[in-house]
């Protein structure tokens, strides 16, 4: 496939105006790839693009045919776009690492924060870590003036909620009410953590966990939450920066989802939540939406003699599956429908094939970005 693309005024003018897009959907939708889909279309079009993503699966790696063994961004090999195409997977616990070393007031600081065992815990299984980290790496690159494009394909999660709500649960956790609650406690007159400030049923979980952790548990605590107030204030700059950015006019979100009613019913609570949260629905992208085998229209008697399958009861047997599969897939489209009556509103639509094998390496991926050129929908 050659690296001009076909026109397609609909997906083309998404990518060529925007300065961030935000690929968000539930896990197992297909996001990673779409998003490099999405970065392959962009760089064809005469941009430079960074496809950033948390992905342990290792999609975008396959994906690509790259090695992204570490988080350094990588031009894609084998492109000749008019553009270019970088990809980088996330390291949470590195971005979490370099944000503190950057931010801290001073070494001394960092090396304070970065050795303590109750930071070494947070900064990878705290909740909402992933996505904090996900948004710091993408304010860095679109402040590096870089690129022109980057996407991000959000972190995987069972609720697409999450990703939005994340850094607010970060936030909140560092606000300098909380921080003083935990110094001023320790405090020598204050009575201990155990005593004093604190409540008789705070008392109690403190106590359970000095018994089950040893004292030195509420002494990594009271010196984290100590050590961290060297980055509290960068942390609420950085978060409102973040919010900035991602409610700005040159960004934009695309909500990813499947043929699946669950799938379907998230998407369509998602594309509520955004709107209501101040942040742009661009597109909705349908993946996976009918067999590539199987398009709509699609004739069983031409179809079974292309297979060879002309006459007798294998014929038969042929024409009774297909006619099977295909009432299966009405079911679906019935739900699409549905779900394409209130989603329509305000919001492109774009359908993608189910292919037969996985996509893999850029040739597929330029395969793909035609093929969700030409699925966009009139509204």
């Amino acid at each position: 496939m050659g690296s001009e693309p076909r026109p397609s005024p609909e997906l083309d003018e998404i990518l060529s105006s925007r300065k961030v897009i935000v690929c968000a959907g539930s896990g197992g939708v297909g996001k990673t790839t779409v998003a490099a889909a999405l970065g392959v279309r962009a760089a064809q079009l005469g941009a430079r693009v960074l496809v950033l993503t948390v992905d342990p699966a290792k999609r975008l790696a396959t994906a690509l045919g790259l090695d992204l063994s570490d988080d350094s961004e990588k031009r894609v090999p084998g492109q000749s776009y008019r553009g270019e195409l970088f990809a980088a997977v996330i390291d949470s616990r590195k971005t979490f690492d370099q944000f503190i070393v950057r931010h801290a007031k001073s070494k001394a600081a960092a090396d304070r924060i970065l050795g303590n065992r109750l930071y070494q815990q947070l900064s990878t299984t705290l909740s909402g870590s992933q996505e904090f980290t996900s948004l710091e790496r993408l304010l860095e690159a679109v402040e590096s003036e870089r690129y022109d494009l980057v996407i991000l394909d959000t972190p995987p999660t069972k609720h697409a909620m999450d990703f939005l709500m994340a850094p607010q649960r970060i936030h909140s956790l560092f606000q300098d009410s909380v921080t003083k609650w935990f110094i001023e406690a320790a405090r020598p007159g204050s009575g201990g953590l155990i005593s004093g400030l604190l409540s008789r049923g705070t008392r109690t979980v403190l106590k359970s966990l000095e018994t089950l952790t040893g004292g030195q548990f509420i002494e990594e605590l009271i010196d984290f939450f100590a050590a961290v107030r060297s980055v509290q204030a960068t942390l609420r700059d950085r978060s409102v920066a973040v919010q900035k950015l991602l409610s700005g006019p040159r960004t934009k979100f695309v909500v990813i989802t499947s043929f699946d009613a669950a799938k379907l019913e998230e998407a369509k609570y998602l594309q509520a939540a955004l709107r209501k949260m101040g942040f742009a629905l661009e597109a909705i992208v349908i993946n996976r939406a009918f067999p590539v085998w199987l398009p709509e229209g699609s004739d069983a008697d031409e179809d079974a003699a292309a297979l060879g399958v002309s006459s007798g009861p294998a014929r038969e047997k042929v024409l009774d599956f297909y006619e099977r599969f295909k009432r299966f897939h009405a079911v679906r489209y019935d739900l699409y429908e549905e779900f394409a009556k209130s989603a329509r509103a305000g919001a492109r639509m774009f359908r993608l094939p189910e292919y037969d094998q996985d996509v893999h390496g850029l040739r597929d991926l330029e395969r793909l970005s035609a093929r969700l050129a030409e699925g966009a929908e009139n509204k």
